[in-house]
């Protein structure tokens, strides 16, 4: 099957998956450890740590990693994203800033619902709809595609919100990582929470304002 033929369901090779698991939870605890301690002590030996430990081939680290991602999935390619912008941030010091617009927070949020519901199979009963199924299909990936390029059309939004959403497209539809899945890419629980987090911040901005 060609990996430009999106028109069933294609999935990352089985060889890319035990790398993007320790890869990917390496970058994301690593960044989490970064958040919680650079700006007590500016210094990123103990992020950088979690991140040796985690990408070393010990039997240890090989099943943290599987232990990880059975309980807490594989992080998404935006969590990933965040991630690495974290890094980013020390290598060219500036301070944190939240990127993510907030149609898209809200989008976001909406999705994570639904699906949440499409896990539950609570759709009404009239509606026989699976919109995780979806997420294989190309008409998935085209959705994602037009809200992007409306959010840039119509939206004022920073240049990494734009790299990035760049980057984790193309890596999708390049390598269908994380799960072949194109919600997967985007949304996992870290976003879910963090982007109700960002919505619940605007709002409370808003009524101070």
């Amino acid at each position: 099957m060609s990996w430009t033929n999106m028109t069933h369901a294609v999935l990352p090779q089985a060889v890319f998956l035990p790398v993007w698991v320790k890869l990917s939870w390496a970058c994301v605890m690593s960044a989490v450890v970064l958040r919680l301690t650079y700006g007590d002590k500016p210094t990123v030996w103990p992020a950088a740590v979690v991140a040796a430990l985690l990408l070393l081939p010990l039997p240890q680290t090989d099943a943290l990693s599987g232990y990880l991602a059975l309980a807490l999935q594989t992080p998404s390619l935006v969590c990933v994203a965040w991630a690495l912008g974290c890094w980013a941030d020390v290598i060219q010091p500036r301070s944190p800033q939240t990127t993510t617009p907030t149609p898209v927070a809200l989008l976001g949020v909406l999705l994570g619902w639904a699906l949440v519901v499409d896990t539950l199979n609570d759709w009404p009963a009239f509606l026989n709809f699976q919109l995780y199924a979806l997420g294989f299909e190309a008409v998935g990936v085209g959705l994602v595609v037009l809200v992007t390029a409306a959010v840039l059309l119509w939206q004022q939004v920073s240049p990494r919100w734009v790299l990035s959403a760049v980057a984790v497209l193309a890596v999708y539809v390049l390598l269908r990582l994380p799960t072949g899945n194109v919600w997967d890419a985007l949304l996992d629980p870290f976003v879910w929470v963090a982007l109700h987090v960002q919505l619940w911040r605007t709002w409370r901005a808003s009524r101070r304002g």
